[in-house]
């Protein structure tokens, strides 16, 4: 139901129809509607961290040379930006906004997010104790650039005149040329 929908406009009794669930049951595992949600988008980003992660972590693991690295990076890189992938984009720009509002759910994406950066904080520092990465830069902050241009990305998946993708990927190519080692 998230697919199509914004979270704020899935109603409690649609779920326990398409679910075949009870009221009951829903509150005894989730606490309220809000929890069911919660829990929702936090397995779902989890699950595109995870990935992300992994991919990242293939790169630097399976790499041949400093040239397959980085042309492995800007393919993965590439991927993550077409259009077809806004609707994660957006559920991602989604869920920051929710968390920053604290509580619970802030602090459970925290624990994802921290997650992704030190898995791919890792894969980075890999390629750079095989030259492949300038040694100078941290690793962490690698990662969370890697991770913030997608949300540059989602400000443009909501604009009115949009940058053509090829003109960002071409972009991010040329900022990634500075990364090398």
């Amino acid at each position: 139901m998230l697919d199509g929908s914004n979270p704020h406009d899935i109603l409690v009794d649609e779920v326990l129809r398409v679910s075949g669930i009870s009221r009951g049951s829903l509150y005894h595992h989730f606490g309220d509607f809000d929890g069911l949600v919660h829990t929702t988008l936090m397995t779902r980003f989890a699950a595109n961290v995870e990935a992300d992660g992994a991919a990242m972590r293939h790169v630097a693991e399976s790499a041949t040379s400093k040239e397959d690295y980085w042309n492995r990076i800007r393919q993965l890189s590439a991927q993550t930006q077409v259009p077809s992938r806004a609707p994660v984009r957006a559920e991602r720009a989604r869920l920051i906004g929710m968390a920053s509002l604290g509580g619970e759910f802030a602090a459970a994406l925290a624990s994802v997010q921290d997650r992704l950066t030190e898995v791919m904080a890792e894969a980075i520092a890999q390629a750079q104790t095989k030259g492949w990465v300038n040694p100078s830069l941290s690793p962490r902050a690698l990662s969370l650039f890697l991770q913030a241009y997608s949300l540059g990305r989602a400000i443009d998946d909501i604009a009115g005149t949009h940058v053509p993708n090829q003109e960002w990927v071409e972009l991010i190519d040329t900022v990634l040329a500075s990364f090398e080692g």
